[in-house]
């Protein structure tokens, strides 16, 4: 494998051609996950979570991370690109290796999903966002304005749907 080649393509990407990796990231993340978070989730967190639910949550998701990336890549702008990490990349992307790795420790046994986590979704996060920032996409403000509203997304939606805590 040529990784000064692959170095070089990457390196020629703008943030509307980037963000095209999200979709196909998440896709490979869901098909780590499919056949063993629910019955993860039912031992560690909830009984009530579904395997039906699963994938009515996920199925979703992989196509609108397909739909936001066209978006994006059609409107590149400050308020479809807060959008975007707010509600979709920064929550199923940077929080989600939080979740996958403290899920892990938590329960002392492996939280499917979390391969992908550790090995794919830090560097796409630090890509992607990269590009926002140097493309002037996404200000430091607006970052951190994202960041923690996405950290609410994000708990929200784990407590949710997976712990029931409500």
């Amino acid at each position: 494998m040529d990784f000064d080649r692959i170095t070089q393509l990457f390196a020629q990407l703008s943030f509307r051609e980037a963000v095209w990796l999200f979709p196909f990231a998440f896709t490979l993340h869901v098909l780590e996950e499919v056949r063993q978070f629910t019955a993860w989730a039912n031992h560690q967190a909830s009984s009530q979570f579904t395997f039906r639910e699963y994938l009515t949550i996920y199925l979703a998701g992989i196509v609108l991370s397909f739909i936001a990336a066209a978006v994006i890549s059609l409107y590149p702008n400050r308020v479809t690109v807060f959008l975007f990490f707010t509600f979709m990349f920064t929550p199923g992307v940077f929080y989600n290796i939080f979740f996958h790795a403290g899920a892990t420790a938590w329960s002392g046994a492996y939280c499917p999903g979390l391969l992908t986590a550790l090995t794919i979704y830090p560097p796409l996060f630090y890509f992607v966002s990269r590009l926002a920032f140097s493309e002037g996409l996404l200000t430091n403000r607006l970052g951190w304005i994202s960041l923690v509203l996405a950290g609410l997304v994000h708990a929200a939606d784990v407590s949710r749907n997976v712990f029931r805590i409500w």
